[in-house]
């Protein structure tokens, strides 16, 4: 059904989608920190050999190659669903919801600036990046839990679950690292 064909939204379900589209990009800022952390641990792992230019190109490459298969794999997955290319509005819908994750290096890359002004050293500068992101994911999870409208024993148990396959995930991504 073309976008002129729909009947207008109700202010409700127009909130609605809204509330939807940020969780969309939520989850893959989530997805990106994640994989930023796990790729930044690894790194510090061969501090010895680590520069300020090395780490800053590892995390960059890494973010960019993920936002960009995280949108080819969304509008794959509208074209099969929806047998249509993605009209542009919701293209750029798919293009916030991917590269709009692109703000997960802004404090890692300040904290790599640092390192290369010689503030800090790099190894330091790269345990500062990976417990920053940390902090990050426990921040995201716990205001996620939060505005759960359940009981708080209920609330406890969530952030435990989540928290729990969050370092599993995380954990993975080190494995491979």
């Amino acid at each position: 059904m073309d976008d002129e064909q729909r009947p207008p939204k109700s202010p409700r379900s127009v909130r609605s989608i809204n509330a939807h589209q940020r969780s969309e990009a939520l989850k893959e800022r989530v997805y990106i920190t994640s994989t930023a952390l796990a790729v930044m641990i690894a790194y510090e792992r061969d501090a010895d050999h680590a520069t300020v230019d090395g780490a800053a190109l590892t995390l960059i490459l890494t973010v960019l190659g993920t936002l960009m298969a995280v949108f080819v794999a969304d509008v794959i997955a509208h074209m099969v669903r929806d047998s249509a290319l993605p009209s542009g509005r919701e293209l750029a819908h798919l293009g916030y919801v991917s590269f709009g994750s692109c703000g997960v290096v802004v404090v890692p890359m300040g904290i790599l600036g640092i390192s290369a002004a010689g503030v800090i050293d790099v190894a330091t500068a790269l345990r500062i990046i990976s417990a920053t992101l940390a902090v990050t994911l426990v921040v995201v999870a716990l205001l996620a839990v939060c505005r759960l409208r359940i009981g708080p024993w209920r609330k406890a148990l969530a952030l435990a679950i989540t928290a729990t396959l969050g370092l599993a995930a995380i954990g993975i991504e080190l494995a491979v690292h």
